[in-house]
């Protein structure tokens, strides 16, 4: 029986299901109009908003299009998942290019503390006095060594390792519709982790502010959420075709990403920390 609405339109975003035999559609990518053969091409200059637009890209490493897109993927992410499933490169921006341009701007932000290795060392300052006595003792060297060390390594490797380890959850992605192409599975796992990457800057940047250090500890619970949120209401007709269904694999999707977000940065620390050690020891 079906407990959605027939003839719901997959791409304005809205949250009908339809079933499909048992089976999810394929996706058809849309081809552009063929120039016919010895047809002239002619060129005109460059509107001064494009312009302005391929500046403000050359900057931030975004365009207008790329904030319509996070935008969209707020509002009606079924509309960009199903773009991405259609291989669409005109009407939003490859979510791996903004995931990666809002984590330049969370390592930018985090400047404001020093760095990674400023954050790691205020979260210690503020923590108990106990746990920076056992890792001076267990280095060898002061908190503020150990931190710097680490820093360093982060600052180069944090994003690649975690970015690394959640783009893992492609797979899942493949598994809930092995029709999508690779390359729309990549979008549309980096489309979810956009969103929470986003709201993650914005808590950043109001912890920064503030100086409440311990509103960092909510970023886990809050980024988990956002995951499977922004999964159910992205899966109708693409990657479910029930509401439980949907409801189901966004939860199994958010924690196999965080998961994976863990891991990755048990990854990272073991690097840092070797890194540290190594150097305050004379490496």
């Amino acid at each position: 029986m079906d407990d959605g609405r027939e003839g719901a339109d997959p791409r304005d975003g809205s949250r009908g299901y339809r079933f499909h035999a048992g089976r999810l559609p394929r996706p058809v990518p849309r081809r552009k109009p063929r120039q016919d053969a010895g047809q002239a091409v002619t060129t005109s200059p460059k509107p001064r908003s494009e312009d302005t637009e391929d500046f403000i890209e050359d900057i931030l490493g975004f365009n207008f299009r790329s904030f319509r897109t996070i935008y969209a993927l707020f509002v009606k992410p079924r509309a960009v998942f199903q773009a991405y499933a259609e291989r669409d490169r005109e009407t939003y921006t490859p979510s791996l290019r903004i995931w990666l341009g809002i984590i330049g701007l969370q390592v930018l932000f985090s400047v404001v503390w020093g760095g990674y290795g400023g954050l790691i060392l205020s979260q210690w300052q503020a923590g108990d006095a106990s746990t920076i006595a056992m890792l001076e003792s267990a280095f060898g060297g002061s908190i503020e060594e150990i931190a710097r060390h680490y820093g360093d390594v982060a600052n180069l490797l944090h994003a690649v390792i975690v970015g690394g380890m959640t783009g893992l959850s492609a797979f899942l992605i493949g598994a809930f519709n092995k029709s999508l192409h690779w390359t729309a599975r990549i979008n549309i796992t980096f489309a979810i982790l956009s969103v929470a990457s986003v709201v993650g800057l914005v808590l950043m940047v109001v912890t920064a502010g503030t100086g409440h250090l311990e509103w960092l500890n909510w970023s886990i619970p809050i980024i988990a959420l956002l995951y499977g949120y922004t999964f159910y209401r992205g899966a109708p007709g693409l990657l479910a075709t029930t509401r439980t269904g949907a409801l189901l694999k966004a939860a199994l999707f958010s924690v196999v990403t965080i998961l994976l977000v863990f891991l990755g940065g048990l990854v990272m620390a073991l690097i840092g920390f070797v890194y540290a050690a190594i150097r305050i020891n004379g490496g």
